[in-house]
């Protein structure tokens, strides 16, 4: 049996009946579209995520942007860009109640590392590769 398929039994075995709502962060940490690719990286800096999903003055979410759009920029830009010009706004989301093995399945589709998790067009809580692992480490050793 190859290692993938080890790990997606373990991971299958693992969240059998977990929601992502089970799971996801709730206090979600936000970046303003109008703000600077430089106010990102203090963003990134203080709180060490990778991605952050991207809201407009009315606090409804735009898009995602991350540290590889930051970097792909110049130092020297970083204060004239603004965040709305580098995001994606394709939102790649799930509903609290959908389970974690599909939401997994929709990130390795995706080639993504975090979901926004949506309940109609309100943003709720996100979930990253690294909340997931963390789960399973915690079931594991508990």
């Amino acid at each position: 049996m190859e290692i993938i398929s080890k790990v997606k039994k373990l991971l299958n075995a693992q969240f059998l009946g977990i929601t992502v709502g089970d799971i996801m962060e709730t206090e979600v940490i936000t970046i303003n579209e109008d703000a600077t690719l430089a106010q990102l990286y203090s963003l990134i800096s203080e709180y060490h995520h990778l991605g952050y999903p991207v809201v407009n003055k009315e606090n409804k979410t735009t898009g995602v942007i991350s540290y590889k759009d930051l970097f792909r920029v110049k130092r020297e830009d970083w204060n004239k860009i603004l965040v709305k010009e580098r995001m994606s706004t394709r939102l790649i989301c799930v509903s609290p109640g959908d389970s974690v093995i599909e939401a997994m399945e929709k990130m390795t589709e995706e080639g993504i590392g975090r979901l926004l998790i949506m309940e109609g067009d309100k943003l709720v809580g996100i979930m990253s590769r690294s909340s997931i692992m963390d789960r399973v480490i915690k079931r594991m050793v508990t």
